[in-house]
């Protein structure tokens, strides 16, 4: 059994939350830091349905790799997240920029995932985000590896732009990095892998050479929640861990 503020601490271990991005709002969401947490839920997002299912498994904590709120809020209502949370007596904590920089965190795992090798860091233009850059042992057909992304993420759908070239050396950002194709202009990294992407990264990518893959936000981070499982039985192995039923919420025909 362990305190609130002693799990949020393990959490910082693996996972620092001074490194969060300025506009990110990681770290204790609502709860009382001496609180004992015995019940844990994992989850990607908090939605309403989420909090009854915790509130329905008697579950202390809600821990999501996206916050619940992340612009400060002067007035809360009882259709509000968070005061659902406070109403239904349950913590919240969200690993979220932090988690997606960390070793062994969202990119590592990602990285690993859709298969590769030599992982180092990948900063694109911006210092301030560290995601990652890997090879894959031989060099493959865009659509075959897309088929290979696909599964091996559980996807729902995938979509990709053919910049002309096979896949070889893969610069990934989990979630939403469309917009870092422009920084493998002048590399030697063919493919850029990410979760969100719009019309016109896929259409200047592929103009400029330069592979586009965008699997899914939720395909690219739910992949984490295994990891922070693993990582608070590490720290207590008497906790006990749920996993939210929350399906991808962008849906395919």
């Amino acid at each position: 059994m362990m305190k609130l503020i002693d799990l949020v601490a393990a959490v910082d271990a693996r996972a620092p939350f001074a490194t969060a991005l300025s506009f990110d709002n990681s770290g204790i969401l609502c709860g009382d830091p001496q609180r004992e947490i015995r019940k844990v839920l994992l989850s990607l997002d908090i939605t309403y349905d989420v909090i009854e299912q915790a509130f329905a498994q008697g579950v202390d904590l809600i821990l999501t790799h996206h916050p619940a709120l992340f612009s400060p809020q002067k007035v809360f209502s009882p259709s509000d997240r968070v005061y659902r949370l406070i109403e239904r007596g349950i913590a919240a904590v969200a690993a979220h920029t932090n988690l997606d920089a960390a070793r062994g965190g969202v990119n590592d795992v990602l990285a690993q995932a859709v298969g590769l090798t030599q992982i180092e860091d990948w900063w694109g233009d911006d210092p301030s985000f560290i995601s990652r850059k890997g090879v894959l042992p031989e060099a493959k057909p865009l659509t075959e590896y897309c088929t290979f992304v696909k599964q091996a993420l559980k996807a729902n759908s995938l979509r990709y732009a053919d910049g002309g070239r096979p896949v070889h050396k893969v610069a990934l950002c989990s979630g939403s990095g469309g917009d870092m194709w422009e920084s493998l202009i002048g590399t030697d990294i063919d493919t850029l892998l990410t979760g969100e992407a719009k019309y016109h990264h896929f259409l200047e990518a592929a103009q400029a050479g330069i592979n586009l893959i965008e699997a899914g936000h939720y395909a690219t981070e739910n992949i984490i929640l295994p990891v922070l499982e693993q990582w608070l039985k590490q720290t207590d192995p008497s906790l006990e861990i749920l996993y939210a039923q929350f399906p991808d919420p962008v849906r395919s025909v």
